[in-house]
């Protein structure tokens, strides 16, 4: 029985408090948890967030002087139509990043881990580093390599979304 907040009690399955609230169908911890996440999730989101709202302005510039938007503007499409295909075109580079970044985020967990007192992944491997458990590093480790493949092969189905030209 986990007790993380006074007042809320949730049993554990996976050690995961949002996950373990969803499968428990307790709504009081599920919400707490979410409270909880809140900090640590803008922390690690704000860090990010001004390369891609440089991207995407840049981006959007480029794209909003093209030859396919004067052609749209000259046929009399709506302006947010426009701005909708617009988006969709400046948008591919900043999903490019998006996957780049993810294994950077993985990384640069452990100093917010530290500054919440929210154990995770990134806490796990340096405790693990220091008792020189080689076996624990090594799976860790291979779990953060699928992670990034599996964000990889998410950036890629995105690109066939975005992008009609992107065929498998």
């Amino acid at each position: 029985m986990l007790n993380y907040n006074p007042g809320v009690h949730l049993e554990s399955i996976t050690g995961l408090y949002t996950v373990d609230s969803i499968v428990t169908l307790n709504l009081s911890a599920f919400i707490d948890s979410l409270k909880h996440l809140l900090l640590p999730s803008l922390t690690l989101g704000i860090v990010l967030s001004g390369a891609y709202t440089r991207l995407v302005r840049n981006n959007m510039i480029d794209v909003l002087v093209s030859e396919f938007v004067r052609s749209y503007k000259a046929r009399g499409i709506r302006e947010w139509k426009i701005a909708l295909y617009s988006f969709k075109n400046a948008f591919i580079p900043t999903v490019t990043l998006m996957g780049l970044q993810f294994a950077i985020l993985l990384g640069g967990a452990i100093l917010t881990e530290t500054t919440f007192n929210w154990p995770g992944m990134g806490t796990f491997i340096v405790d693990r580093i220091e008792y020189r458990d080689y076996n624990s590093i090594q799976g860790a480790i291979i779990f953060f390599a699928l992670m990034v493949g599996l964000v990889s092969l998410i950036v890629d189905m995105v690109y066939a979304l975005i992008d009609p030209r992107v065929r498998y």
